[in-house]
């Protein structure tokens, strides 16, 4: 009988080991989330250093460890090897090679990680079906969740993120994905590229630097889908989809009403078919997603009418989740979108918010990172959009923001440094009942102020 995961046979092959058979779970990088049965990878980090904590994952019942130095402390099984991270790939990649399952590949500037939830949440009963969790789209965290897909998954769904030129190639060498989805080519990461057609040329590392794709599925209105599909014709991938709210693609919007609370979609599909189903008003700029979704499930050969479960998908937490709660006898309700930011996904989610004509608004707005020589631009840019708005208050949050204080007339807009202290002078903002949109880069670290203000939730 085959391991549910990789085998420890499988490992000695690998690594030139000799150890015994023992039941293998998955795999972890940090203890506090380690389950019984997983590989340890001790990696050595700008902040932490995984081996410090062998005698925590041997006392959370890790099953073997890989590190770069032997704790002789310890009674855990230790395969030494020159590099974890190095270690951690190559097992991945061969792990990989031995699965016969069908693997979807995400990308895109914005809607990755709500993207594979949304897939996550209406094919969860379906059978054999794995999606990475949250945000591990990096070189440690998507050979992590190679490694803990089990053997027999049918359909395996990963993102894959970056901020520099090359790091998808890498990425796609280890996952050899089957289908490769590009969501949209947005001004994300700018401050690390030149211009947006070299976002554009990184993004289409996912499926040019692969031989394994059969699939390609492309967001028809995104920018520079013309260079992508230019790329796309020098592959031997065998099946392009497009997708768009307009009638020129393989899947597209035919019908749409909207209601207070749900908006009605018509959808074409290839072969003459269409399905209808609905989502949520504040789901809005979810729509480009689930046309991907739905193109991916044609794609797959699964049934499209799972689609009809997106309406229910729950927000990922700070992407957009509304959370109700009392501060000083005050009680709030807070929209959060606090997971990072960009230009778009600012403007889209405001305008959302705007559309549900909720009362007492308060903006809580951090600094947008990696824009390079546009950040003034697009912050000074993202002011002037919010002070159309209407608010009792706006709270601009970070030094970019900061720069510009001077620059703007309006008694309802302040200006704050730091997240610290925004917390610091919350008795005198927190003055009334209101709705607080919060959204920002992760390095402003909003989410300290969520938590600040959920201690009292309702």
């Amino acid at each position: 009988m085959k391991s549910s995961h990789i085998s420890i046979s499988e490992i000695n092959n690998l690594f030139n080991t000799k150890y015994s058979e023992i039941k293998i779970t998955g795999a972890s990088l940090d203890t506090r989330t380690l389950k019984k049965g997983n590989i340890f990878f001790a990696i050595k980090g700008k902040n932490n250093d995984g081996h410090k904590f062998i005698n925590q994952a041997e006392k959370k019942g890790a099953s073997i460890a890989f590190v770069q130095k032997i704790n002789s402390k310890s009674n855990l099984k230790q395969i030494k090897v020159k590099n974890t991270l190095s270690a951690l790939l190559s097992l991945a990649k061969y792990y990989r090679s031995l699965l016969n399952t069908q693997i979807i590949g995400i990308t895109g500037s914005v809607g990755k990680t709500g993207t594979k939830d949304a897939i996550s949440f209406i094919l969860k009963e379906h059978k054999n079906i794995f999606c990475s969790r949250q945000s591990y789209n990096n070189k440690y965290g998507m050979p992590l969740e190679i490694l803990n897909m089990p053997r027999k998954t049918k359909f395996g769904f990963f993102e894959l993120g970056m901020n520099h030129s090359g790091e998808i190639k890498k990425l796609v060498k280890i996952l050899k994905p089957n289908i490769s989805i590009i969501l949209n080519i947005e001004n994300v990461h700018l401050g690390n590229f030149k211009s947006l057609k070299e976002i554009a040329v990184a993004k289409s590392e996912i499926f040019t630097s692969s031989e394994n794709i059969d699939s390609l599925i492309l967001n028809k209105e995104t920018n520079y889908y013309n260079l992508l599909y230019r790329y796309y014709k020098n592959t031997k991938i065998k099946n392009i989809y497009n997708y768009s709210k307009k009638n020129n693609s393989n899947v597209y919007i035919i019908e749409r009403k909207v209601t207070k609370k749900i908006i009605q979609l018509k959808v074409s599909l290839p072969g003459d078919k269409s399905i209808s189903f609905g989502v949520r008003s504040d789901q809005e700029n979810l729509i480009d997603n689930c046309l991907a979704i739905l193109t991916c499930l044609h794609a797959l050969n699964i049934d499209h009418r799972f689609i009809k479960k997106f309406k229910n998908v729950p927000f990922t937490s700070g992407r957009g989740n509304m959370i109700r709660c009392k501060y000083n006898s005050h009680k709030l309700k807070l929209y959060d979108h606090s997971y990072n930011a960009s230009p778009i996904s600012m403007k889209q989610t405001i305008d959302i918010f705007d559309s549900l004509k909720e009362k007492n608004i308060v903006y809580l707005i951090g600094d947008m990172n990696e824009l390079g020589q546009k950040t003034s631009f697009y912050h000074s840019n993202l002011i002037k959009f919010l002070n159309k708005k209407k608010f009792e208050k706006c709270l601009f949050i970070g030094k970019h923001f900061k720069k510009l204080e001077n620059k703007i007339r309006n008694n309802k807009i302040s200006f704050f440094k730091d997240i610290n202290q925004v917390i610091d002078n919350l008795d005198e903002i927190i003055e009334s009942n209101y709705t607080i949109f919060a959204k920002g880069s992760n390095s402003i670290n909003i989410r300290k102020l969520i938590s600040h203000l959920k201690q009292e939730n309702l």
